[in-house]
């Protein structure tokens, strides 16, 4: 699919704003679907449109939001900034504790002391030293959080409703909640403080009476974590600090 660009706008007239980005590509995706949509997602933008949608029509939809888009582009970038370093002298918390990364050449393997965190890496290219903390935080969350959500699941009176839990580390979603009973998380919440790790935990085991976002769902989510709220403006401002 080819990409189309938006560059006749001035963005400073925009309120009295100013954007960094003067121009954007933006890539048509064309399916069964009535209407017109824009996501925003890691400095792409996609409109998703119908199959036999004029692209004037398009063009003027992308033009319409194009400050909304510009602002979001922005937002992106800016967020993409915070993101977690692994190098040595970052900061990074581990189910809620403070560390200090390191990083050094030898043979595989991360450890953790009281104050650091020890990152060993015979390539210490980022991309491996990425690939080695996917490794690590994927065994971490297997060893350490199932028995938190089956807690969880007693204390909510789950338990029965409770078939498994799993991980998988995926760009948009922090957890995941099946009719079948499969609780899913994805395994950065490792990096987030404790009362972002127990309510997600509690948000998903909600799900396994609840399969909507329905006020019965919430109120059973405030029942077992009542500063849910403090959790997801956490997640909202500062959830893209944990990625890598």
């Amino acid at each position: 699919m080819k990409l189309k660009s938006l560059d006749s706008l001035n963005y400073d007239s925009f309120d009295g704003e100013s954007f960094d980005y003067e121009n954007f590509d933006y890539e048509v995706i064309r399916s069964d679907r009535k209407t017109l949509s824009i996501e925003v997602h890691h400095n792409r933008v996609k409109v998703r449109a119908p199959k036999k949608a004029p692209d004037d029509w398009i063009e003027g939809f992308v033009y319409q939001k194009a400050k909304w888009i510009a602002r979001k582009l922005v937002e992106q970038a800016e967020w993409h900034q915070s993101r977690l370093v692994l190098e040595n002298g970052q900061l990074i918390s581990v189910l809620g504790k403070p560390l200090v990364i390191r990083v050094s050449q030898g043979a595989n393997k991360i450890t953790l002391s009281d104050s650091e965190f020890l990152i060993r890496n015979k390539d210490l290219s980022p991309s491996s030293i990425a690939k080695q903390m996917d490794r690590w935080l994927l065994n971490h969350a297997k060893e350490s959080l199932p028995q938190k959500v089956q807690a969880w699941a007693e204390i909510m009176g789950l338990e029965k409703k409770l078939s498994g839990v799993r991980f998988r580390k995926t760009k948009i979603q922090w957890g995941h909640c099946t009719r079948k009973g499969m609780v899913q998380l994805n395994q950065l919440i490792l990096l987030t403080p404790l009362y972002v790790i127990d309510y997600l935990i509690i948000h998903e085991l909600s799900h396994l009476k609840h399969l909507n976002h329905s006020k019965r769902f919430w109120g059973m989510v405030e029942s077992y974590c009542p500063d849910y709220k403090n959790a997801e403006i956490w997640l909202k401002q500062q959830g893209h600090s944990v990625w890598y």
